[in-house]
């Protein structure tokens, strides 16, 4: 039973940052929830789930292609969910940057597209370059909502996120077969 339930962990975990996801669009909705520290906290949160239900699931040996295509839909949820967040709590930050926050959105849609058409499966890559742009992303998030001058890390993670979506191209272009966990360009096995 004890075991049952560790094993259960990283679906939890992920899970929860759908959980968060939800709870983001009634925060989008309900202005009395609009409080920019809860909203951090649960990033802050959704972050470190992100992290240790992949570390979690890998030490349990659960890790599986299943849960590692669960947590990437789940990502690109909760970051769509936030995303309407930001819209609703920081309109003018985010109405000031609509050209590169549009580009970032539909470059991962293009890429998603891209891997499902040649794979007809999601994708689960995970890249370390991935990896980095969600810390990006977090700093970014973290600065607008606490009110923060936060040019500088967006534009910081803006280009990264660039860098990381043709990486993430560039190893789709190359697959022969779909694989989940590509950590790099440099590190992928025809």
């Amino acid at each position: 039973m004890k075991t049952r339930i560790l094993n259960q962990t990283p679906y939890l975990l992920v899970y929860s940052r759908l959980l968060i996801a939800v709870y983001f669009i009634f925060v989008a909705i309900f202005k009395q929830l609009q409080d920019p520290i809860t909203v951090s906290l649960l990033l802050i949160f959704a972050v470190l789930s992100d992290v240790f239900d992949g570390v979690i699931a890998r030490k349990l040996k659960i890790d599986s292609v299943r849960l590692r295509q669960l947590d990437s839909r789940v990502d690109i949820i909760f970051w769509v969910t936030l995303l309407y967040v930001l819209l609703v709590m920081e309109n003018s930050f985010v109405r000031s940057h609509a050209a590169a926050l549009f580009i970032l959105l539909m470059s991962e849609v293009f890429i998603q597209l891209f891997g499902y058409l040649k794979f007809n499966t999601a994708l689960a890559l995970h890249t370390y370059a991935a990896k980095a742009w969600a810390v990006l992303l977090t700093l970014s998030v973290l600065q607008i909502l606490l009110g923060k001058n936060a040019e500088v890390i967006f534009y910081v993670m803006f280009v990264w996120g660039l860098i990381a979506q043709l990486e993430v191209a560039l190893i789709i272009f190359k697959m022969k077969t779909s694989k989940v966990d590509v950590s790099s360009i440099f590190k992928l096995k025809k």
